[in-house]
C-alpha cells in the first residue's frame, strides 16, 4: 500500500479540501452495512472460499468518496457477504462533505496481491475500527 500512499502524495498536496483516509485505515469494502445494525458474524458461507489475487487499479467515486478500484475475482467473496448486485470493488481514499465535488482522477496500477482473509469490521468516528469477526480463506499453499 506505500505505492498508493506515494501516488496520492501530489493529489493529497493539491487538494487539501478533502478527507484523505489514513493509509492505516485502507480496506477494501466487500459489504458495506451503513448505519443498519451489523451482523454479528460473518456469513459461513465464506469459510473455505479460495484467496483471490487482486490489485488496486482505476478510480471512480460516490457522492462524497473518492475511491481506487479493485481488480480481480472478488465477486464470489462479496455474494457470499451478502454485497448487492450494484456492488463495486473499492478501496476509499477520501471523503467530502460535499456530495457533488468534483474529484481526481487517480491515475494507479499496483502489485498484485493475494487476499488471505475476510474481516468483519465496526467503524466509528472516534473509536476507529473494531474487528467483529475473521474468516481466512484457502491459499493454495495453506
Amino acid at each position: 500500500m506505500a505505492e498508493l500512499a506515494e501516488a496520492l502524495r501530489p493529489l493529497r498536496a493539491a487538494r487539501p479540501d478533502l478527507k484523505w483516509s489514513a493509509p492505516r485505515r485502507w480496506h477494501v469494502t466487500l459489504r458495506f452495512h451503513g448505519d443498519h445494525a451489523e451482523p454479528a458474524g460473518l456469513p459461513a458461507g465464506l469459510r473455505g472460499l479460495p484467496a483471490p489475487v487482486v490489485r488496486l487499479a482505476g478510480s471512480g467515486a460516490f457522492p462524497g468518496v473518492l475511491w481506487v478500484g479493485v481488480v480481480g475475482p472478488l465477486r464470489p467473496l462479496a455474494v457470499a457477504a451478502g454485497a448487492g448486485a450494484d456492488w463495486r470493488p473499492h478501496l476509499t481514499v477520501a471523503r467530502s462533505r460535499r456530495r457533488d465535488v468534483r474529484w481526481p482522477p487517480v491515475e494507479f496500477t499496483g502489485r498484485e496481491w493475494t487476499v488471505d482473509e475476510v474481516v468483519l469490521v465496526s467503524s466509528g468516528p472516534t473509536t476507529g475500527y473494531e474487528v467483529l469477526d475473521r474468516v481466512p480463506l484457502t491459499t493454495p499453499n495453506g
